[in-house]
């Protein structure tokens, strides 16, 4: 390409785009044999690294091809290029320095923040609250809405019974059992959580007449964003354990390796939602269970696992309850000698647990999901036996709740930050869980809502309690509309 309408294109393709070309550079550009493409590729490569360049000499374009073609500057271009898709930013995760005192003022501060950001939340329905104080000293037959925490839920022949508490009072509700869907609603109610409810009052009493959920906004859209990339979701692996299917998982590092796959050249990030390895010590009898019973050699297990997956692959790893982290939540991203066993053989991204990330314009939510054990539990008509059919109904419960372990004080142990940190303050396009080792994939009010399954066969825990784990699956999720698809390896 040397005629001087070609040279014309060269120079109006920089042009449009705010840039100069020097004589020598686009002697060095029309000996490409597709140099609008490549001249293209520099462009927005040179947006995201240098904006304010607006010169484009010789030794710059030299570099640029070599940086981003990996081509020298007279080789003709014949191969298609990797797409390149955004980075991952971190949005909100919490680091290893994190602590608290255990004085009763934290608890106080905790919940207060709690009740203060989802009270926020429920106040964008243009509801008017007033204080709890004010509706007990309401005459009979007076209606009033207020935002309440709920501290205890009890079930008699006749009615449930809420004891609640705003910043101003704490009073008892009663919701009739008789009440309809109000007591439907009410049955959905956790304790711990913070709910509206319109309220009136009776000669010896305050019923309930509706119950307001914080919940997410009806119909989130997700409209396309161009080019298809996809994220991988995957999550307890547990290499160390006696269970872990060592085959599934060759299956699918093959299986992402395939550099021919349509589908595969398409996957720009693997996320990792905890339980990489089965840890030492995380519960009585373990040591029983255990193929790799040094916590050091299960991550040099699995460092050589994880190298196999693509470089041009981002793999963003989050801890779970199984790795060698806090075991209280916040917990933060996987450091020392373990991180360094895993970055010896690849790049990794680590956060923490739980992590906002945003790819693109995509929010995303990364949670390993221990919680998940006080909701099945909470939740009624739900049971490990029947998670296959109810995985979904227990992740919509965290966002109609806004936040990730809305019940405190049970098998989850959450610190009691000066900011509540799980709840779901903003809208997120996708929440991601693992933990319960069950595979599900649902769509609630426009979010989509993943549980990534596992890569350990059942255990004997999950035997005595009728879990059957779906075990060798990852989920793909097309950033680009937000479809999903389920994978197996056998």
């Amino acid at each position: 390409m040397s005629s001087l309408n070609n040279d014309r294109k060269i120079i109006l393709a920089a042009l449009k785009n705010g840039y100069h070309l020097t004589e020598e550079a686009l002697e060095i550009l029309r000996r490409l044999e597709d140099p609008i493409r490549i001249l293209n590729i520099l462009i927005e490569h040179l947006k995201k690294t240098d904006p304010h360049r607006v010169v484009l000499d010789a030794e710059f374009v030299e570099m640029l091809i070599r940086q981003t073609t990996k081509l020298h500057e007279s080789q003709p271009i014949h191969e298609e290029e990797s797409p390149i898709y955004p980075e991952v930013q971190i949005i909100q995760h919490y680091p290893e320095n994190v602590a608290i005192e255990g004085r009763l003022e934290e608890f106080y501060r905790y919940f207060h923040s709690r009740y203060i950001k989802l009270r926020k939340i429920l106040e964008e329905r243009g509801i008017k609250f007033v204080p709890l104080s004010e509706i007990t000293r309401m005459r009979k037959d007076q209606d009033a809405a207020a935002a309440v925490m709920i501290l205890n839920k009890k079930d008699t022949e006749k009615a449930l019974i809420f004891e609640c508490e705003d910043p101003s009072a704490n009073t008892t509700v009663f919701v009739p059992k008789k009440a309809g869907e109000v007591f439907t609603k009410a049955e959905m109610v956790l304790v711990d959580c913070v709910v509206g409810m319109k309220l009136r009052k009776t000669n010896n009493a305050i019923l309930v007449q509706d119950i307001i959920q914080p919940d997410v906004p009806v119909n989130q859209k997700h409209p396309s964003l161009g080019p298809d990339a996809y994220m991988c979701l995957i999550s307890d692996i547990h290499i160390g354990s006696k269970n872990f299917r060592k085959d599934l998982f060759e299956s699918f590092l093959d299986w992402i390796n395939r550099g021919r796959d349509g589908e595969v050249k398409k996957i720009g990030y693997v996320a990792l939602c905890g339980d990489l390895v089965d840890g030492v010590g995380i519960y009585p009898g373990q040591e029983k269970e255990l193929e790799v019973v040094s916590i050091n050699e299960q991550f040099n297990i699995a460092a050589k696992f994880l190298s196999e997956i693509p470089e041009r692959i981002k793999l963003i790893y989050l801890p779970g309850n199984h790795e060698p982290v806090r075991k209280v939540l916040p917990q933060p991203p996987v450091s020392g000698i373990y991180r360094k066993i895993l970055e010896n053989k690849r790049e990794l991204i680590f956060i923490s647990n739980p992590a906002k990330i945003l790819i693109g314009n995509r929010l995303i939510y990364l949670y390993h999901g221990q919680s998940l054990d006080d909701l099945i539990q909470a939740i009624p008509n739900v049971s490990y036996s029947t998670l296959h059919e109810n995985i979904g109904k227990i992740l919509e419960v965290m966002l109609q709740t806004r936040h990730l372990a809305p019940c405190y004080g049970q098998n989850t142990t959450i610190l009691p930050l000066e900011n509540d940190p799980l709840v779901i303050e903003d809208v997120p396009d996708m929440l991601c869980t693992g933990h319960v080792h069950v595979t599900g994939v649902k769509s609630y009010k426009g979010v989509l809502i993943v549980n990534s399954g596992c890569w350990q066969e059942q255990t004997s825990f999950q035997q005595s309690s009728g879990l059957k784990p779906t075990v060798g699956t990852s989920v793909l999720v097309n950033l680009a509309d937000m479809s999903t698809k389920i994978k197996f390896f056998s």
